[in-house]
C-alpha cells in the first residue's frame, strides 16, 4: 500500500506551512488555501458513492456533540493521497483496521453569517486509524445507517471520527478515526495484567459505561460488545457501534447473529433480538475478563455445544481474590433473564462509587447497598493476589475472538440460570459453598 508523495512540500516528516500542498500556491492567512479549502469541505469532491456524499454534507450541516463547540463536528472526505506510513494493525470479522499519518491533519473550521465555513488552528500530521468496511463498494442502506449512528454516538464520546477516504484499488471505503495509542483492553490485559490494580479495573469500567450509557440513552444497543471493542488512549472509550455485520448486507436476517459467541447474550444465540440488556451480559463477560485476566472460554471449541452449554447457565471464570461484590454485580449481569439485568446507570453509578471508595473518598458512606469502607478494604485485599494470578493460557484454535455470523435456529433450548448465578444472586449460601460451586461450574462442558 506505497504511495507516492514526492509532489508534496514534506521533509523530515513536517509541512512547509507557507504553500498549500495540494497546489503550491501561498497561504492567503494561517494555512488556508483560497484555491483549495473552500472547495475540500463544501463541494469539488466526491467518494463516488452519492449516499456518503449526502451524509458527509449532512454533518456539515448539523455538526453534533463537542463539534458544535470546537468546530470540528463534521466529517471530512479525505483523499487516499492523504495518508502515509499505512500499516495493518489488525482484523476483525467484517474489517481490517490500518494506523496511518494523516499529512494535512484534523482542522477545525468557523462557520460563517452566510452558513459557509472558515478553516482556522489546524494541527497537520496527526496518526489516525483507517478502518476498512469490507465489501464497502456496494454499501446497504441498513450498514450506512449504522455508520449514521456510529457518527452520533462517536460525538458524544472520545472515539473521534474524523471521515472517510476510500482505498483506489479495493474501492472499498475506510473509516477515519481516533488511533488508541494504548490499544484495545484484550491486548492490555495480555501485556500487563499482573500490573493492573482493581482500581485501574474500576476506572476502566466506569469510563465504558459512560459510553454505553450515552449509547442506550439514544435508544440503540451495540450488537458486538467485547473487549476487543473497548479502546484506551488516555481514556477508555467504545468503538464499532453496532457494525458488527457485513457492509454489502442487503437485508437483515432474523436468523443470523454477528458477533463473539463468548460475549453474546444467551437470548440472542437462541433467536431474540438484540436490546440494551443484551450489551449488559457482554459487560458481565467483560468484569470476569477483567477479573482473570483471560479471554472468556478459550479453551473452548466455538460451536453449538458452547451455544448450548450458555443457554444451560455456563459463565466465564473469575480470577483468584475476585471480591464478592464484584463477582455477584457481574453474575447479575449475566443473568439469564435480560429483565433482571442492571441498567447502565444503575452501574455506572455504582462503579463510580465504588472507585471514590478505594482512592478514600467515601469510607464514612453508605449507597447504593454498598458501604465505602467494606468496598475499600475488599478490593485492597484483591490487589495482593493480582501479582500472583498466572494469565498464561492454551487457547483452542476454534476459540475465535473476531466478530462471526452464528445460525443456531430452533437448535438451543431456552437460557437459564446455573446454581452458581441463582446462588450468588439471591444470597442463598456462604462464601464457601459459592466457591465449591464455582469449581462445580468451570469443568462444566
Amino acid at each position: 500500500m506505497e504511495t507516492e508523495f514526492s509532489k508534496l512540500n514534506i521533509s523530515g516528516g513536517h509541512f512547509n506551512h507557507t504553500n498549500c500542498s495540494y497546489c503550491n500556491k501561498p497561504f492567503i492567512e494561517e494555512l488556508w488555501c483560497k484555491e483549495c479549502d473552500p472547495f475540500r469541505i463544501i463541494e469539488g469532491w466526491t467518494s463516488g458513492n452519492s449516499d456518503i456524499d449526502k451524509f458527509i454534507r449532512y454533518t456539515m450541516c448539523k455538526p453534533a456533540g463537542w463539534g458544535e463547540k470546537y468546530g470540528y463536528g463534521f466529517l471530512e472526505w479525505v483523499p487516499f493521497d492523504r495518508f502515509t506510513d499505512i500499516k495493518e494493525i489488525g482484523e476483525g470479522g467484517f474489517a481490517k483496521v490500518y494506523s496511518a499519518t494523516w499529512i494535512d491533519g484534523r482542522s477545525k473550521y468557523r462557520k460563517n453569517d452566510d452558513g459557509s465555513w472558515k478553516k482556522f488552528n489546524p494541527n497537520p500530521i496527526i496518526k489516525v486509524a483507517l478502518k476498512r468496511l469490507n465489501g464497502s463498494q456496494n454499501m446497504s442502506d441498513k450498514y450506512l445507517n449504522e455508520l449514521k449512528i456510529h457518527w452520533e454516538i462517536a460525538n458524544k464520546s472520545g472515539l473521534q471520527f474524523y471521515g472517510f477516504t476510500k482505498d483506489p484499488e479495493t474501492k472499498e471505503f475506510m473509516m477515519i478515526i481516533i488511533f488508541a495509542d494504548e490499544g484495545n483492553l484484550r491486548s492490555i490485559l495480555s501485556n500487563n495484567f499482573n500490573n493492573i490494580m482493581w482500581e485501574d479495573k474500576i476506572k476502566y469500567l466506569t469510563g465504558i459505561l459512560m459510553d454505553l450509557r450515552n449509547l442506550h440513552k439514544l435508544g440503540y444497543c451495540h450488537k458486538d460488545f467485547h473487549s476487543g471493542n473497548i479502546l484506551q488512549t488516555g481514556s477508555t472509550f467504545i468503538s464499532d457501534f453496532g457494525l458488527s455485520g457485513p457492509a454489502d448486507e442487503q437485508k437483515s436476517d432474523d436468523k443470523v447473529v454477528y458477533g463473539v459467541m463468548s460475549y453474546i447474550a444467551p437470548e440472542v444465540l437462541n433467536g431474540e433480538p438484540y436490546t440494551s440488556s443484551s450489551d449488559i451480559y457482554s459487560l458481565g463477560v467483560i468484569m470476569a475478563e477483567l477479573s482473570s485476566g483471560k479471554p472468556p472460554f478459550y479453551n473452548k471449541k466455538y460451536d453449538l455445544n458452547l451455544a448450548l452449554a450458555i443457554c444451560n447457565g455456563l459463565r466465564p471464570e473469575f480470577g483468584k481474590g475476585t471480591p464478592e461484590y464484584y463477582k455477584k454485580l457481574a453474575y447479575k449481569c449475566m443473568d439469564a433473564n435480560p429483565n433482571e439485568r442492571p441498567t447502565t446507570k444503575e452501574l455506572f453509578n455504582i462503579f463510580f462509587f465504588w472507585y471514590d471508595s478505594i482512592v478514600g473518598n467515601k469510607d464514612n458512606n453508605e449507597e447504593y447497598g454498598y458501604k465505602g469502607n467494606e468496598i475499600k478494604a475488599a478490593f485492597e485485599e484483591a490487589d495482593k493476589e493480582i501479582p500472583n494470578i498466572s494469565t498464561s493460557y492454551e487457547k483452542n484454535s476454534d476459540a475465535v475472538y473476531t466478530s462471526r455470523a452464528f445460525t443456531f435456529s430452533n437448535l438451543l433450548s431456552k437460557p437459564v440460570n446455573s446454581s452458581i448465578i441463582t446462588s450468588y444472586v439471591n444470597n442463598e449460601v456462604c462464601d464457601s459453598q459459592l466457591i465449591d460451586l464455582e469449581v462445580s461450574n468451570s469443568i462444566q462442558l
